[in-house]
């Protein structure tokens, strides 16, 4: 889908993750692409925008419910603005999951081209800004929920006769290991990890800065296994999976803890749990961060 040349542009929203990289992009497209999808790579020495067609409409590439954020590259408000002038009217547009700074960037192109558009909150994801030390971060998450995390901590060790974090950066047992216990999940995720989808999340554990890490207690079998991405601003929090007959134990939050502990160590700013609103994302540390939409017609 998308040639190899590069021009080295920055994104124009600050800490994004790999989602708006070519590379996870187009694995995405590969196992999400629906019939009578065009994708539309905008791209020169200004800026670059990855773009898709539907008929008439016209949007981002990528499932919203896989690519977490969106966000142009370089300074792309030319490349947009001559895209829109000579694409045609009679068009519709929706352009979601956008950082403030990224839905800049199109309603710019938008205005000097003269189309009207409404942009409006579309989600939220929930990062937790890191302080020096994880003492401070316990500090700061309250009284309550630091004597909790440390009580699921002691309660783990205690039950499980251990507690061990294992990273790996390339498919293997582990990965099996992550898709056995997210297919035991509850409902709509446990039925979201398709066939398609057990091939994109292998793919994407095979290109650099994605990794598995796991928790294991005495034994060999994980209790808790996430999927995440890390750069020099943080960890992103892709999925995660944990073993329902251990859920007493808190797999989950011990892991979560354990990673909030190791991104702090390794001096990085951010712990990003990524969309959704889950409480308990903001009971460990969490503030929103609003994405927006932009949306109308030609």
């Amino acid at each position: 889908m998308f040639d190899t040349r590069t021009y080295g542009h920055r994104t124009a929203a600050e800490r994004v993750g790999p989602f708006a990289t070519r590379g996870f992009l187009a694995t995405v497209w590969r196992y999400t692409a629906s019939p009578g999808q065009v994708p539309l790579l905008l791209s020169d020495e200004r800026g670059e925008v990855a773009l898709v067609k539907e008929g008439d409409h016209l949007g981002l590439l990528g499932d919203e419910d896989l690519v977490d954020y969106r966000s142009p590259l370089g300074d792309a408000v030319d490349l947009l603005a001559e895209h829109f002038r000579t694409s045609g009217r009679s068009r519709s547009f929706r352009f979601d999951s956008l950082p403030s700074a990224a839905a800049d960037v199109i309603t710019r192109a938008l205005d000097r081209v003269g189309l009207g558009y409404r942009k409006a909150p579309h989600a939220e994801t929930a990062v937790v800004d890191l302080p020096d030390t994880f003492d401070e971060y316990l500090a700061a998450i309250g009284k309550k929920q630091r004597h909790e995390a440390r009580r699921k901590r002691r309660r783990f060790v205690g039950e499980m006769g251990g507690l061990r974090v294992a990273t790996f950066e390339e498919p293997g047992p582990v990965l099996d290991d992550f898709f056995r216990l997210h297919r035991r999940s509850a409902g709509r995720k446990g039925r979201f990890m398709t066939d398609p989808m057990e091939e994109m999340f292998t793919e994407l554990l095979s290109t650099d800065g994605w990794r598995l890490d796991a928790l294991y207690g005495e034994n060999d079998l994980p209790a808790a296994v996430v999927i995440g991405y890390s750069d020099t601003d943080g960890y992103y929090l892709y999925n995660s999976a944990y073993d329902p007959d251990l859920r007493h134990v808190s797999p989950g939050v011990v892991l979560l803890t354990e990673l909030i502990a190791a991104t702090i160590a390794a001096g990085a700013e951010v712990f990003d749990f990524l969309k959704g609103s889950e409480p308990y994302k903001f009971r460990m540390g969490a503030r929103p961060r609003p994405l927006l939409v932009v949306e109308g017609s030609t």
